[in-house]
């Protein structure tokens, strides 16, 4: 059997790493090794993390973020595969079986994911028990179909979202090889950018079962708005490299490529506006109306931006004291 490195970056995730770690140590796949990187936990990750080995690798490094963590990761992985899987998460049983029987059936694939459901807490704010989740996964050695509209050569539809869940996410590592290590320049969507790369060297597939959860909590980052419009630097990037044309000449159009850049500046602006950093929203609807002029709405929230930006003089975004 093919080996498969699971790389899983961890910081301050005590509550939940237990679960993580179980559902990947008890996946019915036997050749594999889980490779845990803590990226400067505070709050006894570590602890939890020690009491799994020798059934897993700990690696420790001051806090960088998670795209130096899997970069360590990805480094120490010998595997055939490489997977990953965040500490707050969780794989259903037979993800591993499913996804490496899928790719050995078709060696053509560089990387494949799957469906995935998001895990919310209830009233009382404790999450449910993942085996009352429904899935597919009677038989995880049973042949797998796909998702046609997200398996192909994604680099056009992957220009518009990122389609992918990187907890879903099997790689070769031919292909981890050739794309190379995630960028940590990008403090957030570094993600999106490393499928949008692999996505130049082969298809991708999308497995049509429910493999993985995500946990939905507060602590999480995905709550969290930076002050940087990482997803349109991811997609600004891609053009610049690559343009709009796929590696099999399928070309995007340019107006639709302005409105998607247009729909991400409003989102960017738009969320900012209402937390309270209008500096920073005026400067995402400027860049909105740059690639649509008659977006009426962006139009409406500039002048709203502005108006609250006179209020909020100290705001870290204001066009006076930075520019996005």
């Amino acid at each position: 059997m093919p080996r498969v490195s699971v790389i899983m970056p961890a910081y301050n995730t005590a509550q939940y790493i237990g679960d993580a770690i179980d559902s990947v140590l008890s996946q019915d796949y036997p050749n594999k090794e889980l490779i845990i990187i803590d990226d400067g936990s505070t709050d006894g990750t570590v602890d939890i993390i020690r009491r799994h080995e020798p059934a897993v690798t700990l690696l420790t490094q001051k806090n960088q973020g998670s795209a130096v963590a899997r970069n360590a990761g990805l480094d120490a992985a010998r595997g055939d595969y490489v997977a990953f899987l965040d500490s707050d998460d969780i794989w259903l049983p037979g993800k591993l079986t499913a996804q490496v029987t899928y790719m050995e059936q078709h060696p053509q694939i560089g990387m494949s994911y799957s469906r995935w459901q998001v895990w919310k807490p209830g009233p009382d704010g404790q999450f449910s028990a993942p085996a009352s989740f429904k899935h597919s996964l009677n038989d995880s050695a049973a042949p797998t179909g796909i998702v046609e509209e997200g398996s192909g050569w994604l680099y056009n539809r992957l220009l518009f979202t990122s389609l992918l869940h990187t907890i879903t996410v099997i790689a070769r590592r031919d292909l981890i090889n050739k794309v190379g290590n995630f960028d940590t320049a990008l403090k957030r969507g570094q993600d999106y950018d490393y499928w949008l790369r692999a996505s130049r060297v082969t298809e991708i597939h999308q497995l049509d079962q429910i493999l993985a959860l995500y946990r939905l909590h507060g602590e999480g980052c995905a709550k969290k708005w930076p002050h940087v419009n990482y997803e349109k630097v991811v997609v600004e990037n891609a053009l610049s490299r690559w343009g709009l044309e796929g590696p099999t000449g399928e070309v995007t159009t340019k107006p639709a490529m302005q409105h998607r850049l247009a729909d991400t500046c409003f989102s960017f602006g738009y969320h900012h506006y209402w937390e309270g950093s209008p500096g920073l929203a005026v400067n995402a609807f400027r860049q909105c109306l740059g690639y649509r002029p008659a977006y009426l709405s962006a139009w409406r929230y500039l002048v709203m931006s502005l108006v609250k930006s006179v209020t909020r003089p100290s705001d870290p975004g204001s066009p006076a004291v930075s520019r996005q």
